[in-house]
C-alpha cells in the first residue's frame, strides 16, 4: 500500500436556502452557520478545496430535490467540484444534476428501497454515483435518517459494488456533529470490505483525528467530510488539506 492523498471535502448542509449543520441528523439541533450557501462555496474555494460535499436537508427529509436552484447556483460560480445528496430518488433528478454540471451525485435512501433505480444509474453516469452508507449503530438508516433498516454497511457494499458505483461514503451518524472524534474501528471495517473508493464522515474534531485516518494508509480511501469542526473554527481548512495531501 503506497502513501495515497486523501482529499478533503468540506460540507455545506442547506436547509431553506440557508448552510446549517446538524447534531446526529436532529432537526431539533439545528444551526444556522451561513445565510448563503454561495458565499460559504466561494470561501472553501477561496480555502484551496478542490471538493465540495453538499446535502440538500430538506430533500432527504421529503424525498424530492428542494435546494436545487441554489446548489446548480452554487456549481455556476464556484470553480470546486461538487457532489450532491438528499432527495435524488430518480432518475429524472439524477439526469437534472448532471446537466446542471454537478460532478457527482449521491444515493441514499434509493439505494436501500430502490436498487434498481440505482443500477441504472450507475450504468447511464458511469463513476459519477455514489452510495451514502449512514449508520446508526451499526445499521444502515434513510430517509434522512429518521429509519433505520436491517443492513449493515458491508450487507448494503455487497449489494452495490457491482453496479459501477464510484465511491461509497461512510457515516457514523452517531457521531456527527458531536466533535467527539471518528469511529475508525467501523470506517477500516468499511475500507477492508471492498476495493471501491471510500469517503469517511462523521466525527471529525481535531486535525489528529485527520492525521489518524491518513495513517490508515489505504488505497481505496478517496477522502473525509468534515462539516461542524470547520463551522467551530477547530482548525483551518488549509492546515487540513497540507495534512492529507
Amino acid at each position: 500500500m503506497g502513501r495515497s492523498r486523501v482529499i478533503f471535502f468540506p460540507a455545506i448542509d442547506i436547509k431553506n436556502g440557508k448552510c446549517i449543520r446538524l447534531e446526529k441528523g436532529s432537526l431539533e439541533k439545528l444551526k444556522v452557520y451561513n445565510h448563503n450557501p454561495i458565499d460559504q462555496a466561494l470561501e472553501f474555494e477561496k480555502m484551496g478545496c478542490e471538493w465540495i460535499h453538499i446535502v440538500d436537508i430538506d430533500g432527504a427529509f421529503n424525498g424530492t430535490p428542494f435546494n436545487h436552484d441554489v446548489i446548480f447556483e452554487i456549481k455556476k460560480k464556484c470553480r470546486c467540484k461538487i457532489q450532491v445528496g438528499g432527495g435524488i430518488r430518480n432518475i429524472e433528478t439524477v439526469e437534472k444534476f448532471f446537466k446542471n454540471s454537478i460532478d457527482r451525485i449521491i444515493i441514499g435512501t434509493a439505494a436501500i428501497k430502490d436498487p434498481d433505480f440505482v443500477k441504472i444509474a450507475c450504468e447511464n453516469f458511469q463513476k459519477k454515483i455514489a452510495i451514502g452508507i449512514d449508520t446508526k449503530k451499526k445499521m444502515v438508516a434513510s430517509e434522512g435518517w429518521s429509519e433505520t433498516s436491517s443492513l449493515s454497511s458491508k450487507d448494503l457494499i455487497k449489494r452495490m459494488q457491482h453496479f459501477g458505483v464510484s465511491v461509497f461514503i461512510f457515516t457514523d451518524i452517531d457521531r456527527d456533529g458531536l466533535l467527539k472524534g471518528m469511529n475508525f474501528e467501523e470506517i477500516i471495517d468499511v475500507l477492508k470490505s471492498t476495493n471501491t473508493k471510500i469517503i469517511a464522515s462523521g466525527g471529525v474534531t481535531t486535525l489528529q483525528d485527520l492525521k489518524n485516518l491518513k495513517k490508515l494508509n489505504y488505497k481505496n480511501l478517496e477522502g473525509v467530510i468534515s462539516g461542524k469542526a470547520i463551522y467551530e473554527r477547530k482548525f483551518k481548512v488549509k492546515d487540513a488539506i497540507r495534512i492529507l495531501k
